[in-house]
């Protein structure tokens, strides 16, 4: 059996296609419905007349934000904020009509308000489903699609790689070439799904000369952008108008994106909060009782953008260092107080920062904040260390759950931070958060290196 027949979706996508458009479109009803019987509305049948309407906008919008194209070489996150786009459009469509039509009266405002709310959640975890479906049938060997690469040799085997690193993808390497005409000689007999072109910048005849070629193919085309600047600090492309360009130095958090991150940090930073409170009342106590001075401790850190913001802890030592100089805590250090020896190995000492979520300088994961002289110190011999500072410090991070916590007593120990933190950063989604966060509560509250 070749690749092209091992496609088990692909002599069926159109059904397939029309299948997701209808389970959509049954989720945008049956969400509507359900809430009718929940709050025990009188005349149905009328909500299903705006519930048609709904899906009539969403799928049209759906089909201009291409949300039921394959997925196969999107990001989850892109799908997610597509269908929240399209639902926000739809959302302000159906408000506009009954302002105009002046029927909003006719309408249970609680009822509609609610059914907004709660549809598109219901939309993002219905695809995330089928999304993770189709990564398991491909990964099996299932519904696969073919590619080749042509240019740089160079560039092509680091593309190569990149896409081997992702198997979900489903994509079957057939071959690597130079030169074209040995790449046409190959697809006489073989089926090429995707073309990868990897020539240099200035092979602007060779690019040409390819696409011209090609386009007497089936094949899709891919103009891969360069791997090397694609590689600098998680760079990202976009475009200005109709011109490609190179974004450096960028983070996640526009957009849905952001509000996705502020609803984690605020319902689950208030939920969390709520659970630890007895437990917080109890390691003050303690502090109190076991040693002189304050429960709790802040010291300046640097935030959002690198502005200054006070840090909350419950106080492990006998000394509330924040000035200029701020030793890091070493093992068998004289400063650290019996019980502060235990809040420390354990973490629990900065349970106290979900005040700082709940007041919003912090987030519930994001790179850890350090002192304002260790930053003043790093920011000097780690190159971008300075880019840990483009979104909120965390309780919990990608580097605190890979073993990266406590003394930073050589410089590589702290590039191997910023680089994890650097990987979060331009590899954000919300469901690494909430893997971070379950590491966490798993195995995060304790490490070797934490005194």
């Amino acid at each position: 059996m070749s690749i092209h027949d091992t496609g088990l979706l692909r002599s069926h996508s159109a059904e397939f296609s029309a299948v997701i458009r209808l389970l959509d479109a049954l989720t945008i009803w049956a969400s509507l419905r359900g809430l009718c019987i929940v709050f025990e509305l009188q005349n149905q049948n009328i909500y299903d007349y705006v519930a048609l309407l709904a899906i009539i906008f969403y799928l049209l919008i759906a089909e201009i934000q291409s949300l039921y194209r394959s997925s196969r070489l999107e990001s989850y996150s892109d799908i997610a904020s597509k269908i929240f786009i399209t639902w926000a459009i739809v959302g302000l469509a159906l408000i506009f009509m009954a302002f105009i039509s002046k029927s909003s009266a006719t309408f249970s405002r609680l009822t509609i308000a609610s059914w907004l709310l709660i549809t598109p959640l219901l939309l993002v975890f219905e695809h995330f489903f089928i999304y993770l479906a189709l990564r398991q049938l491909r990964m099996a060997g299932k519904n696969v699609r073919s590619y080749a690469i042509l240019g740089d040799s160079e560039t092509g085997a680091k593309l190569l790689a990149k896409i081997n690193a992702l198997p979900w993808t489903g994509l079957t390497h057939i071959c690597s070439h130079q030169h074209l005409d040995d790449l046409l000689k190959d697809m006489i007999n073989t089926h090429i799904d995707y073309i990868f072109l990897t020539y240099p910048d200035n092979k602007e005849a060779e690019i040409i000369q390819a696409i011209n070629s090609l386009s007497d193919t089936t094949s899709t085309v891919y103009l891969a952008p360069n791997l090397f600047l694609s590689d600098l600090l998680g760079a990202k492309w976009a475009t200005l108008g109709n011109m490609p360009m190179i974004i450096l130095n960028d983070h996640p958090f526009y957009g849905t994106n952001l509000i996705l991150k502020k609803i984690e940090d605020t319902i689950l930073g208030l939920l969390i909060f709520i659970c630890i409170s007895p437990l917080l009342l109890v390691i003050a106590i303690l502090v109190k009782l076991t040693s002189p001075g304050p429960a709790l401790f802040k010291q300046r850190r640097y935030g959002l953008n690198g502005e200054i913001i006070w840090v909350f802890k419950f106080r492990t030592m006998s000394t509330l260092d924040d000035g200029n100089i701020v030793i890091q805590a070493k093992k068998d250090d004289g400063r650290i107080t019996l019980f502060g020896k235990y809040l420390r190995r354990t973490s629990l000492d900065e349970l106290p920062q979900f005040f700082n979520v709940l007041q919003g300088t912090m987030s519930l994961v994001g790179p850890r904040p350090h002192a304002i002289s260790h930053n003043e110190h790093y920011r000097k011999l780690v190159t971008g260390y300075m880019l840990r500072h483009k979104v909120k410090p965390g309780i919990t991070g990608w580097a605190q759950v890979n073993g990266l916590r406590g003394e930073t007593d050589t410089l590589d120990k702290m590039q191997s931070r910023i680089e994890h933190d650097l990987y979060y950063i331009n590899h954000w989604t919300i469901w690494l958060d909430l893997r971070i966060i379950f590491m966490t509560i798993i195995n995060g509250f304790s490490g070797k290196t934490t005194y």
